[in-house]
């Protein structure tokens, strides 16, 4: 006998997709997984999500109850496998499939040939059903995989427990494939003949299966009046359900109504379209061929398909309405967005932490470089103060300047100059001041220049205001306080009234001359 390590045969999947529907499928394991499911409904919910089983067509083919604790198993399988924690798992198999669970235990190598004889030999004389012994084959399957345990893969056993596996996953698959446009187009002219058989129009407008079954009554009654023409209604209409295909619609609707289920009303709800009568007819084609439905059972074949699409539908719209999963999908769905707007205010508290800090970072420095601007100010106002005070010597060192040239070429101008009067007149019409000179000297020229300003150099509370409104200011260097001339050459510093000096000559013509020069100089 060989045996080999198979960690995942088939796709991890696909496994858990069996085991949901072993642990689901189980009757006696319902209420165990109610109350597994309920300690953590949501994660488990949100790892089914995660799984990609969600909406698994094999699942919807199983019983209401069924597919309800299949779903809620395959989350709890998700979630364990996701979180590495097998314990819900553990205890459910423990519970519905002990004798796998003991199996497993007691032997390091498995062979699913002995173990399902092991198993029908604990159960001694009560009969073993096939899907009872498929389901505790899954259950093993799983472990041996999630526990990394050998199992022997050569064997009739096991390829056969694989083949049934595999023919349950392609059930769905095969129904696309027989009931797929290239069928009915290989039976067109079979099915275009029940048509006529049924006489059926080609282009049918029913609008609900119930629309359809009266029709038929109605073609029915139309052929009883065709064979007897004066037959009574009420006797015609007794007799119509006696006539195949009639018989069998007032047979099954009648034990519609022992169920009681409202047959007009429950086929009134059914929509019927053409596509839908081709799928009738095309299984009906089915079962004369493959099931050997005779010529006569052919139309109790094709009234019960009917009124079972009726009642699978009903079905599916209950059971879809009882395992309506909106509600916690939109949970979900809320809970995501929370998630979201969580991460999001984590971020924009960080961000608002990150703003404050460099808000405050950010004021440190304008109060820093504030300082410095004031610091800088104070600065700008010291020196603009010590530069006010600063003696300015342009104005004296330019009118020394010309002071001195004028004396050096005082003979080259002597032809050129002016009579008296001439210079007079052009004196008084400027505004002039002189500071200094001997009193004797200043009373003459006085008389000669009688709007000149004069100040003496002695006088007390001496006023230079004047020097603001003239025109030059001319000082007498022969008599002449130190003191006085700084405090004049600081006054003319802020202005543009230009300053000249007199040598001093006793002599009025020649000073009324060299004033005469510096003004027009």
């Amino acid at each position: 006998m060989s045996y080999q390590i198979d960690y995942l045969p088939q796709d991890q999947k696909i496994l858990h997709q069996f085991l949901s529907i072993a642990l689901g499928g189980n009757s006696y394991l319902h209420p165990y997984i109610d109350d597994c499911y309920r300690n953590n409904e949501w994660e488990y919910y949100e790892a089914y999500q995660r799984s990609g089983l969600k909406g698994n067509s094999l699942f919807s083919m199983y019983t209401t109850k069924s597919e309800e604790k299949i779903r809620q198993v395959a989350g709890m399988i998700a979630w364990c496998d996701q979180n590495q924690q097998f314990s819900p798992i553990d205890q459910l198999i423990k519970k519905g499939y002990k004798f796998v669970h003991q199996y497993l235990q007691q032997r390091t190598h498995i062979d699913f040939e002995h173990f399902m004889r092991s198993y029908a030999k604990k159960q001694k004389n009560k009969m073993v059903k096939e899907l009872e012994l498929i389901y505790q084959n899954i259950a093993l399957w799983y472990l041996c995989v999630r526990e990394n345990k050998s199992f022997n893969t050569k064997n009739v056993a096991w390829q056969s427990f694989q083949e049934v596996l595999c023919t349950s996953l392609n059930e769905i698959k095969v129904q696309k494939v027989i009931f797929s446009k290239k069928k009915f187009d290989k039976h067109k002219e079979e099915i275009d003949d029940l048509y006529e058989e049924y006489n059926i129009p080609k282009n049918p407008c029913f609008g609900s299966l119930g629309s359809f079954l009266e029709y038929l009554i109605s073609d029915n009654l139309k052929k009883i009046f065709e064979r007897n023409p004066y037959c009574v209604t009420e006797k015609a209409e007794q007799l119509v359900f006696q006539d195949s295909p009639s018989k069998y619609i007032g047979a099954i609707g009648g034990w519609l109504k022992t169920l009681k289920i409202h047959e007009l009303d429950a086929t009134e709800q059914i929509p019927l379209e053409k596509t839908d009568l081709d799928m009738v007819f095309l299984e009906l084609l089915y079962a004369k061929k493959y099931n050997y439905i005779s010529k006569e059972e052919q139309d109790l074949f094709f009234i019960a398909c009917l009124y079972l699409r009726c009642l699978s539908t009903l079905y599916r719209e209950t059971k879809q309405l009882y395992l309506d999963q909106s509600k916690l999908d939109y949970y979900i769905e809320m809970k995501s967005k929370e998630s979201q707007i969580h991460e999001q205010e984590v971020d924009l508290f960080r961000r608002k932490q990150e703003w404050q800090f460099n808000y405050k970072r950010q004021q440190k420095e304008i109060e820093g470089l504030t300082q410095e601007l004031r610091d800088a100010q104070a600065k700008i106002r010291q020196l603009e103060h010590e530069i006010m005070n600063m003696d300015d010597y342009t104005n004296e060192v330019h009118a020394l300047r010309n002071y001195v040239y004028c004396e050096d070429h005082a003979d080259n101008n002597v032809n050129k100059v002016p009579s008296v009067k001439t210079m007079t007149e052009f004196i008084l019409s400027k505004r002039i001041v002189i500071f200094g000179g001997y009193p004797n000297w200043r009373q003459k020229l006085k008389e000669l220049l009688p709007t000149a300003e004069f100040v003496d150099v002695d006088e007390k509370n001496r006023d230079i205001s004047k020097i603001q409104r003239a025109d030059a200011v001319f000082i007498n260097t022969t008599v002449f306080a130190h003191s006085f001339y700084k405090k004049i050459v600081k006054e003319l510093s802020n202005r543009e009234t230009p300053l000249f000096y007199l040598n001093g000559q006793s002599n009025i013509e020649k000073t009324t001359l060299e004033i005469y020069k510096w003004l027009t100089g």
